[in-house]
């Protein structure tokens, strides 16, 4: 089973530091995910870039068995 975070930042420095504080408590990006999404400000008409990708940790067995105990 997999603990799954999506990480979603319109600043690029915000969204890569974001990434290192998850992968320092042992989530591991994956990379396939990694998205950079032009966006138009409606007001403004500036081009802004979301950054998005998934986040994922392996939980241990025991945890796995506390959550979806056998019957």
């Amino acid at each position: 089973m997999h603990d799954v975070i999506v990480v979603r930042e319109w600043d690029a420095d915000s969204f890569h530091r974001r990434v290192l504080e998850l992968e320092s408590q042992g989530y591991e990006a994956r990379r396939d995910t990694y998205r950079i999404s032009p966006e138009m400000n409606p007001e403004s008409v500036n081009i802004i870039h979301l950054h998005t990708i998934e986040m994922s940790r392996s939980r241990p067995e025991s945890v796995n068995a506390a959550r979806n105990p056998r019957s």
